[in-house]
Formats: structure tokens, C-alpha cells, sequence
């Protein structure tokens, strides 16, 4: 629960100072290519340094992670197009299932490791989407949670930037605690259920 929290939060003060003090506008293009990784890579890294306490994992986990992100990243942005009505543009509900319909992509996708150690995956890719739609629910509903989180991250970013942003980076930080409370309490129970017959390096 820790790493996937810690990462997320990284993850998105990074972007927010990335916007501000960096890239700006270009941000906002190049974030549909590039979003599953910046999302992916840091959530794929911090949780493998936490499995790889269980588990003989050279880092296949961080690959398959970042590979699931990006998949369901590339299918939110298309299904985003789609469900894009003009003038309104995306509701908050319609952008909610842009990215809650392609999260299971990502369990799917560590299932490729995990299936390395159980027999269980299906119970995990079940609880990944119900994780990270939890996550994208937190991110699109409650995006003013933790306000005085989001003050100190704005002062942070601020003073980084040299002007005034706001932060968003408390629906993030509770959204993590979700997603990371469902995927690690499952990842959990998975690994304790080992078939008996693998060994720990078979495919």
C-alpha cells in the first residue's frame, strides 16, 4: 500500500512541476503518449522493491507493469475520443469510464509474473481493476480531497516553478491509499497461496 501511494504521489507532484516550470502547454500534448509511462514506471519500480523480498523477481514485475499501464492508458485516451460529445466534451462520468473500463489490462498484464509463483491470478486482476478504478473514481469525483495536502504541495510546486500553482495532489494521495490498500491486501493473500508444485523460477 505504501509503494503504490508513495508512487502515485511522486508521479504526479513530478507532472505538476513538469508543467509548471518545464513543459507547460506542451504537457498537455504529450501526456496522451506518454502518461502510462509516467504513471507506470514509478508504481511498477516501488512496488518490485517490496515483492522482491518474496519472490526471486529480477525485475520482470517493473516490465510487465509499465507494459500494463501503457495498454491501459493507450485504450483510456481511445475510448476517451469516443465517448467525447461536442460541445459538452467528457462529463466527469464519461472520463471516469475512460479509465475505469481499461484498468483490468494492468492486472492482466502483472498476471503474466505473478502467475510465476500462483495459481491465483484471476482473483489478482479482479482486485487490480477494482483497485485502480477506485483510484480513477477518487481522481475524477474528489478531486478537492485533502485540501490542506493540496496547499502544502502547492506551496512546493510553487516554489519550484517561481509563481503560483495549485496542487491537485490530494485526490492522488487518497486514491493511492485505495488502490494500494486493494492491491496490496490481494497481492498479499495471492503470494500466500503458492502452488505447491512451481518452483519459484518456472514459467
Amino acid at each position: 500500500m505504501l509503494a503504490t501511494t508513495v508512487a502515485l504521489v511522486l508521479a504526479h507532484l513530478a507532472l505538476e512541476i513538469a508543467a509548471a516550470a518545464l513543459l507547460g502547454l506542451y504537457l498537455l500534448f504529450l501526456l496522451p503518449f506518454i502518461g502510462g509511462v509516467l504513471w507506470g514506471l514509478p508504481v511498477g519500480v516501488l512496488q518490485w522493491m517490496v515483492l522482491r523480498r518474496h519472490t526471486d523477481d529480477t525485475g520482470s514485475w517493473i516490465v510487465f507493469s509499465l507494459l500494463g499501464f501503457v495498454g491501459a492508458w493507450t485504450m483510456a485516451m481511445i475510448l476517451a475520443a469516443v465517448l467525447f460529445v461536442p460541445p459538452t466534451g467528457l462529463t466527469g462520468f464519461r472520463t471516469f469510464l475512460s479509465f475505469a473500463i481499461p484498468t483490468p489490462i494492468i492486472g492482466w498484464s502483472q498476471s503474466k509474473v505473478l502467475r510465476r509463483w500462483s495459481p491465483h491470478t484471476r482473483w489478482w486482476v479482479l482486485a487490480s481493476t477494482v483497485g485502480w478504478s477506485g483510484f480513477a473514481a477518487v481522481a475524477m469525483f474528489r478531486n478537492d480531497a485533502l485540501s490542506p495536502v493540496n496547499q502544502l504541495a502547492g506551496r512546493l510546486v510553487s516554489g519550484i516553478a517561481g509563481h503560483a500553482v495549485a496542487s491537485g495532489v490530494g485526490a492522488t494521495l487518497l486514491g493511492g491509499v485505495l488502490a494500494g490498500a486493494v492491491t496490496g491486501i490481494a497481492l498479499s493473500v495471492t503470494l500466500q497461496a503458492k502452488s505447491p508444485d512451481r518452483h519459484p523460477s518456472s514459467g
